[in-house]
């Protein structure tokens, strides 16, 4: 049995980030001949990457961090470096090092991914820099609702109230049961962390409240997720259809809108990100 811990889900993110990378190496593989006129070749990248996926070695934050910054100083030139930076910036933040974490994804550039862009958020939100912050969070939503827009199993849109916007998407059904079937994303105008309200038919979830109050199984979850927080607010049969809740989910977040999250926890040992990241902006899930 594999015990899920903070330092297992690290480690997760460490390996998630390096398989992207690994992509950047390829591609830099068919410019060879510009690769080898650096300083550093493709073997120095494919050496770090195998050094922060060894399963060999306890791969702690300190670790992660301390090899990817060598191969930064090294090989500033390297194709893999702003995929790098990125590693190093999560890294750091897992130290608590808000300041590196900051000037590592300044180098990463445009980040893609959700988890990145919320550790570039909390980082700068720790060290003051608020505006910063929250412009990295708008440049987060423009990119998760491009990325929605273009996908053929959704459907997206928005709603603009008083302090900020509301996203509406509804996914097809899909083979996966436990991803969101619908949900609705707040985000403030001004400062503060995004909010969503969702429904899920996680067969977990529906199964451990079979167990507690002999609940249906066939019937979906209504949850609000914040970025350090996230509840049940009960749930709906089967066959109410997701638009007959737009109204309440609206009303929801629209209050929230109006007195959002803007905090970022942070101690002298990490900088942490909001949790269950995939909730918070959900996007459909593989077949």
């Amino acid at each position: 049995m594999i015990v899920k811990t903070l330092f297992t889900k690290r480690v997760r993110r460490y390996l998630g980030a390096a398989i992207a990378t690994a992509v950047t190496t390829f591609v830099g593989m068919q410019s060879l001949m510009r690769a080898e006129a650096q300083t550093c070749s493709l073997h120095d990248a494919t050496r770090w990457q195998l050094a922060i996926t060894d399963s060999e070695v306890e791969l702690t934050p300190t670790y992660i961090r301390v090899v990817t910054e060598s191969f930064l100083r090294n090989c500033p030139d390297r194709p893999e470096f702003a995929s790098a930076s990125r590693i190093a910036g999560i890294a750091a933040a897992d130290m608590g090092d808000a300041e590196s974490a900051v000037q590592h994804f300044r180098n990463a550039g445009p980040m893609r991914d959700v988890m990145s862009n919320l550790y570039s958020v909390a980082a700068h939100l720790a060290v003051g820099e608020d505006l910063s912050a929250w412009r990295v969070r708008d440049q987060l939503i423009a990119t998760w609702v491009n990325r929605l827009e273009r996908h053929p199993m959704v459907s997206i849109s928005e709603v603009e109230v008083d302090h900020g916007t509301i996203y509406q998407v509804h996914f097809a059904e899909m083979t996966d049961e436990a991803g969101p079937r619908a949900a609705w994303v707040g985000v403030p105008k001004g400062p503060g962390w995004p909010a969503t309200i969702s429904f899920s038919s996680s067969p977990f979830q529906l199964a451990l409240r079979q167990i507690s109050d002999g609940g249906d199984q066939a019937a979906r979850y209504i949850e609000l997720n914040r970025c350090y927080d996230r509840r049940a607010l009960g749930r709906i049969d089967t066959d109410i259809a997701s638009v007959d809740f737009d109204g309440a989910a609206q009303a929801g977040l629209t209050a929230y809108l109006a007195a959002p999250d803007v905090q970022v926890e942070v101690s002298d040992r990490a900088v942490s990100p909001c949790v269950l990241h995939g909730r918070l902006l959900p996007m459909p899930k593989n077949r």
